[in-house]
């Protein structure tokens, strides 16, 4: 999925998916919209610079950023942001990375 300045890798859509259906079952329809717009902000406000990213030393040329309870985990070339997953905090990301 390739939005302006920044894609996701169909392990991320099937991330952000499973968050939105996840919290829609355990909270409400409201709650999951709204916290899929904050991780959606999240990207933007990667790919723009007013949010700040931190490297990661799981992979080599990796970045993270937390939003809520989640990590994305993406890389950067010269065009775009690429968001390779989303991640719960919680998760053994050497696992799922």
């Amino acid at each position: 999925m390739r939005f302006d300045g920044y894609q996701l890798t169909p392990l991320a859509e099937a991330d952000l998916e499973e968050i939105w259906v996840y919290t829609l079952n355990e909270w409400s329809l409201e709650q999951a919209n709204s916290y899929i717009n904050n991780v959606i902000d999240a990207f933007e406000g990667l790919r723009d610079g007013s949010k700040r990213d931190r490297p990661t030393d799981i992979r080599s040329g990796y970045l993270k950023y937390a939003v809520g309870s989640h990590v994305i985990y993406f890389w950067e070339d010269a065009n775009s942001l690429i968001v390779v997953r989303i991640l719960h905090g919680r998760m053994d990301v050497g696992r799922y990375l």
